[in-house]
């Protein structure tokens, strides 16, 4: 399975939101949260996307509340 190959991701479009909120996320909560927007299993994400789960690994647990907002 690649990172194209998800039943709930469908369309190109759809995969590359998904992508980039993961990419743009800025704690493991949020990565959290996405996942349950779209349906997706922590395992189900670490299996299907391997390259955003380690993305996401980096990530610190909750926000960093000093980051400057962009």
């Amino acid at each position: 399975m690649n990172e194209q190959d998800s039943e709930s991701l469908e369309s190109l479009r759809e995969s590359s939101a998904f992508e980039l909120a993961i990419k743009t996320s800025g704690s493991k909560a949020e990565v959290l949260g996405i996942l349950q927007g779209y349906n997706l299993s922590e395992k189900a994400f670490t299996n299907g996307f391997p390259v955003l789960a380690k993305v996401a690994q980096g990530l610190p647990d909750i926000p960093d509340e000093t980051a400057p907002l962009v």
